[in-house]
């Protein structure tokens, strides 16, 4: 599966699965958001080998969604540049929930690429794990992509008060889901 799109700066951008190559360029823009502050609870950058290794081989091993977004025009690992995931839940009984995570690099916001990412991990992750709802959660500060969400079609079902802190200031967690089916019948 590779999709194939133009953004508006003529820049060529391919929407595909998760490959072994691609494990710097991902954790790159994880790092890339985690030092912005704002948009993830974590404090510290991923730079162990063995961190990202496990975590490629817990994708692989478990069959979970990973979507790229690669600019061919740019060098590895420089040119995966957003990734879209979608885990399983951990429970027996949600196995028919999938837990969606994305990430765009800060200067391909607000382009669609984020929004060609959710669809196509969505639409894998029915296809290939029989996923029926997709969930998330977000900052409630994060505007940017809670109206790329709700956009999409999730629905806010909670918030969930003071979740982080994060430099003496807490922060609100909006919890989001989507049934898939409802989600495809929009094409039709």
């Amino acid at each position: 599966m590779n999709k194939t799109f133009e953004l508006k700066t003529g820049e060529k951008i391919i929407i595909r699965h998760l490959s072994k190559s691609d494990i710097e360029g991902v954790w790159n823009n994880f790092n890339e958001v985690v030092e912005e502050g704002i948009y993830l609870p974590v404090f510290f950058p991923v730079r162990s080998r063995l961190e990202k290794d496990s975590w490629y081989r817990k994708i692989k091993n478990e069959k979970e969604i990973c979507i790229i977004a690669e600019n061919k025009g740019l060098n590895p690992p420089y040119n995966i540049i957003g990734q879209c995931e979608i885990s399983h839940s951990e429970w027996d009984a949600g196995s028919h929930v999938g837990i969606l995570g994305i990430i765009v690099k800060n200067k391909y916001r607000d382009l669609g690429i984020g929004s060609k990412l959710i669809d196509t991990a969505i639409r894998e992750s029915k296809k290939l794990n029989n996923k029926e709802k997709i969930i998330l959660s977000c900052f409630s500060t994060n505007e940017r992509a809670l109206h790329l969400y709700r956009k999409l079609g999730f629905k806010e079902v909670g918030i969930r008060k003071k979740q982080f802190l994060m430099d003496s200031k807490y922060y609100d967690e909006v919890l989001m889901e989507l049934w898939i089916e409802d989600y495809l019948n929009q094409d039709k």
